[in-house]
């Protein structure tokens, strides 16, 4: 007998008996209903082994693709999830933090002279977010358009295509003190309720430079000098919505350099900067290296730059917005509409201690920090110097003060990122003091 099993279709097998049954009756054969029974039987069970075959290969196909899924989605989200972090203990000198989590055995070096441009300097977060994604650019306040970004056709350092800023995005931080120590952890999504989103912001490339009928960001100027806060403040709305001057996102910054070069002195890793001059200089020292940090010229003559942010430090001061300060008790704001200086109510929120406030002015020991303004971190001490614990200078007298950054031309090494200027009423205005532009939309 021959048995043809043929094609299914809608899933079900169709089993065809023709030729056997046809030449059993030829043959003269008796077929008894047992017998087309039994063949009945056996075709039932044929396609019922055939079909949970099939049932079971449909179902560990199944299995294979959810469990790949699941796997993929578990690495994507491992991936996510790195976090990039730095400790240092509270009662140690030394200006070097400890690289933790996902930092450990990474490096960064900032290029020091023409050679190490050329030749390249290995610094593993540029390809690690968010430091992979801040980038130059350049702006029109008419059209209120991005124009060009740098290293695309069209773009300038010299501001004839728009303002020249840099952009840095969204990411998530978390700084605090347990056990001893102090950590600083930055991550591309909350890890957990405790950290906190740093929004999208963008921040002058250069100084401000300019006049009262227009300030710019732009490669080839003079810093804007002898100017008070209030008006640095009124110049910077004049370029539009969102325009401010440099305000708490300086702690932002701060944080971004922290866990990037893992070490208080900024000035060894970064450079000195124009620090031991008898002048500012123009802006654009630095545009060789693009969005490297460093310097070409590490004499304390020329600038530096971090991550498109030149003279961060040195060459002028620059003025913190949002920051009022009274008898060494700091109050900040962070809502640039409400900015207003010798105020110290309303938005302006009371930090939860004092800053340091010796007779004597002097290198920084310790930075404070307060639980509920984590960000923000003022010295309460000094006795340092250049080479220990914070390793930038210092100043501060009692009264209504303001705050300027950075160190100028001629502060050596008491220059550096966290070189805090608090003896400058509101009304103070000199050669050595300057602005910065940022922008929150």
């Amino acid at each position: 007998m021959i048995f043809a099993i043929c094609k299914r279709g809608g899933g079900t097998p169709l089993f065809l008996l023709s030729k056997g049954v046809k030449d059993m009756k030829k043959k003269g054969f008796a077929t008894s209903a047992i017998l087309y029974t039994l063949l009945l039987l056996f075709l039932i069970l044929l396609v019922g082994i055939l079909s949970n075959l099939e049932n079971r290969k449909i179902i560990l196909d199944q299995l294979k693709k959810e469990t790949k899924e699941q796997l993929e989605g578990s690495i994507q989200k491992e991936e996510v999830m790195k976090v990039y972090g730095v400790r240092r203990a509270l009662n140690t000198s030394v200006t070097a933090w400890e690289r933790i989590d996902d930092s450990k055995d990474l490096e960064a070096t900032a290029i020091k002279n023409q050679s190490d441009l050329e030749k390249g300097v290995r610094n593993d977060f540029d390809e690690i977010y968010p430091w992979s994604g801040i980038k130059t650019y350049n702006y029109d306040t008419t059209t209120k358009k991005i124009t060009a970004w740098i290293g695309e056709t069209g773009f300038t350092f010299d501001g004839s295509k728009g303002e020249v800023l840099t952009y840095i995005p969204e990411f998530y931080y978390k700084r605090e003190q347990k056990d001893g120590y102090e950590y600083i952890y930055i991550s591309k999504d909350q890890v957990d309720e405790t950290y906190q989103k740093s929004e999208a912001f963008s921040i002058g490339r250069y100084t401000m430079s300019g006049n009262s009928s227009g300030v710019h960001s732009a490669s080839g100027k003079s810093p804007l000098a002898s100017i008070t806060i209030v008006q640095a403040r009124n110049y910077a709305k004049q370029l539009g919505e969102g325009f401010s001057q440099l305000d708490y996102h300086y702690f932002i910054i701060q944080l971004l350099y922290l866990v990037e070069y893992a070490d208080y002195d900024s000035q060894t890793k970064l450079g000195k900067g124009n620090v031991n001059n008898s002048i500012t200089i123009a802006s654009g020292g630095c545009n060789e290296l693009k969005m490297k940090s460093g310097t070409l010229y590490n004499d304390g003559k020329h600038s530096m730059i971090y991550r498109g942010m030149e003279d961060i430090y040195g060459n002028i001061f620059q003025f913190v917005d949002g920051i009022n300060i009274q008898n060494n008790q700091a109050y900040v704001c962070d809502d640039p509409s409400q900015y207003q200086s010798d105020i110290f109510t309303g938005c302006y929120q009371q930090i939860g201690y004092k800053n340091a406030n010796s007779i004597a002015n002097g290198y920084i020991k310790k930075l404070e920090y307060d639980v509920n303004h984590p960000i923000i971190s003022f010295p309460t001490e000094i006795g340092g110097s250049e080479n220990t614990y914070i390793s930038d200078y210092y100043w501060q007298t009692s009264g209504n003060k303001i705050a300027l950054v950075g160190g100028d031309w001629d502060r050596d090494s008491r220059a550096g990122l966290w070189c805090w200027l608090m003896n400058g009423i509101s009304s103070s205005a000199g050669a050595s003091i300057g602005a910065r532009l940022i922008k929150y939309k």
